[in-house]
């Protein structure tokens, strides 16, 4: 008892980061191996020396009355901007606390605190459930529209060895088997339901690769249809995509770019994928009334690289678009949201903000990386 009414929140330091790095590497990786050091080095980065915004925007750690560092909360910094207004905004890490029977208290302490920074408003897209409810305590609002999940299943054969292949090791041998029987559920469905496929909207558009500088280029056009919306230095945004290609988990990272006739970009996308595996879309962007164009750009692309299955955060702006693409829709996180700002709060809950991926979490290496 003594040892929990003696603890404190401070700010984090460069000595905490071994044991931030080994809390982590318990709670969210499977494998036993020792802590490897590229996974400190990259949390230092991450959370010592973010270049991309506020430096008083500052991650914390729980430590007991007896020394021991038990709990730790990321914060990310980034820049927004409502209707031409600064928005100062802090995203959310890893919420993480050891023993935590031991001091049930601890999270909401961490949690707290991070709420009580210098930002306008702050943000998660990977609330669990005890999260959220302490988001919620803490006067924090649920985004419904930001938190379901999206799948779109092409190979439904493979697609659930890649969901048993999750839970137990080794199902991906079975991967070969897959193969022909996904080819005869295709035949049967092309021959018992001909129109069962939605319609293209790829007509009058064409699709290309298109490098992370050049993406950087136009991704500031695409997201002017919101009003609160991130403002990015170029050697930010470029720092943020060339950082989201390595998820060793997921496979390669794909970028693709949709253009109209006149070469105009009208949306673009990121995901990482492999043959047999589910493609984990990263970013969807879209100009107005070019959601569906997008969207079936995404779809063939994945596809055509063999992925058994697309999985998408949602949007607002993208479910018109995703629900008649015969997806399935799931919630397994939730984006919160938490500001004195009502502004900023209606901007959320009208839909008429941007944020998942690119400007929440998903980007980095903690989303879907081995660190091997």
């Amino acid at each position: 008892m003594d040892r929990i009414a003696m603890s404190e929140v401070r700010n984090i330091t460069p000595r905490d980061m071994p044991a931030v790095a080994s809390m982590f590497w318990n709670m969210f990786k499977t494998t036993k191996a020792s802590v490897p050091q590229s996974l400190v080095d990259y949390l230092s980065k991450l959370y010592l020396h973010p270049s991309r915004a506020d430096s008083d925007i500052i991650s914390q750690v729980h430590v007991r009355g007896d020394g021991v560092l038990n709990g730790f909360i990321g914060s990310i910094p980034l820049r927004m901007s409502l209707d031409g207004s600064l928005v100062r905004a802090a995203i959310c890490g890893p919420l993480m606390v050891e023993d935590y029977a031991d001091d049930p208290l601890a999270g909401a302490r961490l949690l707290r605190a991070f709420l009580a920074g210098p930002q306008d408003v702050s943000l998660s897209e990977t609330a669990n459930e005890t999260s959220r409810i302490m988001w919620c305590k803490l006067r924090g609002s649920v985004l419904p529209a930001y938190s379901l999940e999206w799948v779109r299943v092409f190979r439904p054969a493979g697609f659930a060895i890649e969901v048993a292949a999750g839970r137990f090791q080794g199902m991906r041998l079975l991967a070969p088997l897959a193969k022909p029987l996904d080819a005869a559920s295709l035949k049967l469905s092309k021959g018992s339901h001909p129109d069962s496929a939605p319609i293209s909207e790829m007509n009058g558009f064409v699709d290309s690769d298109i490098d992370c500088d050049s993406l950087a280029g136009i991704i500031p056009s695409l997201l002017e249809r919101f009003s609160l919306r991130p403002v990015w230095d170029t050697p930010d945004l470029e720092y943020i995509l060339q950082e989201a290609r390595t998820k060793s988990s997921y496979g390669a990272m794909y970028s693709r770019v949709v253009r109209s006739r006149n070469g105009v970009p009208v949306g673009a996308y990121l995901y990482h994928g492999a043959p047999g595996r589910i493609a984990r879309v990263l970013q969807v962007l879209a100009a107005k009334e070019r959601e569906g164009a997008v969207l079936d750009s995404l779809l063939n692309h994945a596809r055509s690289n063999g992925a058994v299955a697309v999985r998408a955060r949602t949007q607002p702006h993208l479910l018109q678009a995703m629900m008649v693409r015969r997806g399935i829709f799931f919630q397994r996180s939730s984006t919160v949201v938490h500001s004195r700002d009502s502004r900023v709060l209606d901007a959320f809950t009208e839909g008429n903000a941007f944020f998942n991926g690119l400007a929440g979490e998903g980007w980095n290496r903690l989303n879907g990386d081995d660190f091997n």
